[in-house]
């Protein structure tokens, strides 16, 4: 797999920067800071060693040891990252690299494996930024230009993906892997507008069938040629301004574009052509709520329920919006209906856990702790390790002042789902709380590491600065804050 091939090697690295604290770490005095080198050199030495002989996981306690001694040291959490992706913990190993990007953005093998992992999770947009990252730092790498190929062709870009492996090229004219992609994504495209020609044939025979416009939409469609496929669904529109099928296929275009007032539009102009579709009201619904219309969005999902009560998707998207407003009361009712209903056996597994997780979450919003605490229990119970799980129960022990209980089930959480940011962030806040001011700065800077757009986050940091006596830290985190929040309000 590309990306992976200098791995071993830097594993093996001595780590000349083993003394490297960042500019927010707490100050320690020499003597310590002497014996903590040498004793994190040993961790490392050991967890190298264990490496080399193919035991990954006596490498990944040792490489944890060493980042314990030096939690700001970017080499050590980049060397438990990667034990961690040789033991096929890819989530954890995420979080790692993160960490370990944060504490020193020049480190580019980090970037490296870490694109490959987003690639291998489905996290692929993810992917593509990293390398194209990881680039910037090294711009004359004709191999990250591939793996840059590779992410726009996971995606389709393949016009993108086209330009990347010919950069390569130009920039190692024997790079083999890059000339062998080149040649199949040209295939590809040669395929596909060959396929476009055949059916502007097609609507030539016959170019007042609707029909034969949408297959030449969906052609484009898949090529993310997305003038070309609204050109093609207004024809559509066109020859049947009364029928439905140019709206559905407009909607399939904007929903595949992202684009949220416009899809938005065209359900609603497709539930006035059939108001019994309630498939198109749950539609509706989901696009209002990411215009944050939200009273309109409980409409068309209170709308489809009452056309399939039965339809629980719809159901759980409620709750949500409910629970987004504050309408505790009725989001739930809706959850205990979908409990009521997984009691019953007539939800499917995942459906279950997300039904207890959201019964627990309104529990602890309506401040009902000891409540949210037997339903949390009872989601473990029944799906071990669920991660939502965890964090309910932490947070209703948090509310309650059960710290210990509460960090040991952020902790649970975090090892559960180790990409979710808000899991680090109310850790950290627990942990302050706590007075375990080291901690929390740690898990905070772990936060924004997964999470650089996290406002509350930053926040958090500035409350721990503060405490700690570091106001201009404190000062610089709410800046930040302060220049996210501007930024998310235009």
């Amino acid at each position: 797999m590309q990306g992976f091939l200098r791995r071993e090697v830097l594993m093996n690295e001595m780590q000349d920067d083993a003394n490297m604290n960042s500019k927010n770490a707490v100050p320690v005095h020499f003597v310590q800071r002497d014996e903590l080198s040498r004793d994190e050199q040993v961790w490392t030495d050991k967890g190298n060693a264990a490496a080399e002989m193919g035991n990954y996981e006596a490498a990944a306690q040792a490489f944890a040891r060493a980042v314990e001694l030096s939690p700001n040291n970017a080499r050590a959490r980049y060397n438990l990252a990667l034990a961690q992706q040789y033991l096929n913990d890819p989530e954890m190993a995420v979080a790692g690299y993160r960490r370990a990007i944060d504490l020193d953005p020049q480190l580019i093998d980090a970037y490296i494996n870490l694109g490959n992992l987003y690639s291998e999770i489905g996290l692929l947009e993810e992917s593509l930024e990293t390398f194209q990252q990881a680039l910037e730092l090294d711009p004359d790498s004709d191999e990250l230009y591939v793996n840059v190929g590779d992410a726009y062709r996971a995606l389709n870009l393949y016009q993108d993906a086209i330009q990347a492996y010919r950069q390569a090229r130009m920039l190692n004219g024997d790079n083999a892997l890059a000339g062998n992609n080149l040649v199949d994504v040209r295939e590809w495209i040669n395929d596909q507008w060959h396929r476009v020609l055949e059916q502007e044939k097609r609507i030539d025979e016959s170019p007042s069938d609707p029909s034969r416009y949408a297959e030449l939409a969906s052609l484009y469609l898949d090529m993310r040629r997305y003038d070309d496929a609204l050109a093609a669904a207004n024809a559509m529109l066109s020859l049947d301004l009364d029928g439905r099928t140019g709206y559905d296929m407009l909607a399939t275009i904007y929903e595949q574009m992202g684009e949220r007032d416009q899809a938005a539009e065209m359900y609603t102009r497709i539930v006035e052509i059939d108001p019994d579709d309630v498939e198109a009201w749950e539609h509706l619904g989901n696009w209002r709520s990411l215009q944050e219309k939200h009273t309109e969005a409980i409409n068309a999902y209170a709308r489809a329920l009452t056309l399939d009560p039965q339809r629980y998707t719809t159901s759980f998207s409620l709750a949500e919006t409910y629970l987004e407003v504050e309408r505790y009361d009725e989001a739930l009712a809706v959850y205990q209906g979908l409990v009521e209903a997984a009691e019953r056996g007539t939800l499917q597994s995942d459906d279950l856990a997300a039904a207890y997780a959201g019964l627990a979450e309104t529990y602890n919003a309506l401040g009902r702790y000891d409540e949210a605490i037997h339903t949390a229990k009872t989601l473990l119970e029944r799906s071990e390790d669920d991660p939502e799980g965890y964090y309910q129960l932490a947070t209703a022990y948090d509310a309650l002042g059960r710290r210990d209980e509460a960090i040991e089930n952020y902790q649970n959480a975090i090892e559960s789902d180790p990409l979710n940011a808000d899991y680090y962030n109310d850790f950290a806040d627990t942990l302050r709380e706590a007075k375990r001011y080291d901690e929390a700065l740690d898990v905070v800077q772990q936060c924004i590491a997964m999470d650089p757009s996290m406002i509350v986050a930053y926040e958090t940091m500035a409350q721990i600065y503060e405490q700690i006596g570091r106001s201009d830290e404190a000062a610089a985190a709410m800046s930040q804050a302060n220049a996210l929040r501007s930024a998310s309000s235009h």
